[in-house]
C-alpha cells in the first residue's frame, strides 16, 4: 500500500530516542524527509546517523530546546531552508514532573506549560498557515492515555496535554477545508528506553525479576503486555498518510485496550447490585 509519503517533509520533535525515534523512522521508511529535534546533539547525531542507515532516506538533526521560543523559532527556520516547507508536525516532547496538586511546585506548571503546550501551539501556527496554502498538510501530537483517563499522579501531564487535545479539535474544522488534518495520540503503557530502564530499577529495589517488573507495569491492560514503540509508530503514520484522509480532529488512544477497563467493571458492579 502507498501511504504517499514519499518526499514528504515531516519535523518529529523529540526524536532522539523513545516514541519520536520509532516515529522518524517510520515517516522515513516510508519515503519522508525527516527532520529531527533534540537538547542532547550528542544522542541526536547519533540517532541521526542510525535512521540515516537504515532508512536510505535524508535526515537533518537540529537542536533545539522546545520549552524555549526562539528554539523554536529557530528550529523551523533551519527545517524550511534545509529541506523545503514542512507536510508534517509530529509534536513530541518528554514527560514533565510526576505527582499530585500538593506536591507541585509553581514552577513545575510554569516548565510544563511552556514545554508541553505552548511549544505545541507555537509549532502548529509556525506551520499551518503553508501547509493550508499548499493544500496538504498533516499534525499529530503525541499525549498520554490520561487526556482520555485522567491521572492524579500525572496532574501536569493530564492537564496541558487534555488542553492540547481540546487545542487541536477545536481547530480541526478550519483546517479541514484545506486539507490539513490533525489528531491527537495517545499512547498508554510503552516499552520505550524509559520504561524498560523503570522496570529493571524497580526489579533491582524489589528483588523481584525484570519480567515481573514489566507485568506489573502492565498490570490492568487487557493485552497482558507493553505497547511497542513501532506499534505507535505505525499508527502515527497511518494518520499522516493520504489513506486515512476523511477523518481529523480526533483523539485515539493506543493503550491495549486499558481505557476499557473502569467502564466494564462499573457496568458488572452495577449489573451485580441490580441481581441483589
Amino acid at each position: 500500500m502507498d501511504l504517499g509519503l514519499k518526499n514528504r517533509v515531516a519535523l518529529v520533535c523529540a526524536s532522539s530516542q523513545g516514541l519520536g525515534k520509532a516515529i522518524a523512522k517510520s515517516l522515513a521508511q516510508e519515503g519522508a524527509i525527516v527532520a529531527l529535534c533534540s537538547r542532547n546533539p550528542k544522542t541526536l547525531e547519533e540517532t541521526r546517523q542510525t535512521l540515516a542507515a537504515e532508512t536510505h532516506s535524508k535526515i537533518i538533526g537540529v537542536v533545539a530546546d522546545l520549552s524555549v521560543k526562539s528554539d523554536i523559532e529557530r528550529l523551523l527556520e533551519t527545517v524550511q531552508t534545509q529541506l523545503g516547507a514542512i507536510d508534517i508536525l509530529v509534536n513530541n516532547t518528554g514527560n514533565p514532573p510526576a505527582g499530585c496538586l500538593s506536591q507541585l511546585r509553581d514552577s513545575d506548571w510554569d516548565h510544563a506549560y511552556q514545554l508541553v503546550l505552548m511549544s505545541a501551539i507555537r509549532l502548529i501556527k509556525g506551520v499551518v498557515s503553508g501547509m493550508m496554502e499548499r493544500g496538504w498538510g498533516r499534525v499529530i501530537n503525541i499525549a498520554t492515555s490520561a487526556v482520555e483517563q485522567p491521572r492524579g499522579d500525572l496532574l501536569i501531564s493530564t492537564t496541558f496535554r487534555a488542553g492540547l487535545a481540546a487545542f487541536s479539535r477545536a481547530i480541526a474544522a478550519e483546517l479541514a477545508e484545506h486539507n490539513v488534518l490533525i489528531h491527537t495520540v495517545c499512547p498508554g503503557v510503552i516499552a520505550t528506553g524509559a520504561m524498560l530502564n523503570l522496570a529493571e530499577n524497580m526489579a533491582a529495589a524489589t528483588e523481584i525479576s525484570v519480567e515481573t517488573a514489566r507485568d506489573k507495569l502492565a498490570f490492568g491492560v487487557p493485552m497482558a503486555r507493553m505497547g511497542k514503540p513501532e506499534e505507535v509508530a505505525a499508527l502515527v503514520t497511518c494518520l499522516a498518510s493520504d489513506q486515512l484522509s476523511y477523518m481529523t480532529g480526533q483523539t485515539i488512544t493506543i493503550d491495549g485496550g486499558k481505557l476499557t477497563v473502569p467502564l466494564k467493571s462499573a457496568y458488572a458492579e452495577a449489573f451485580r447490585n441490580l441481581s441483589h
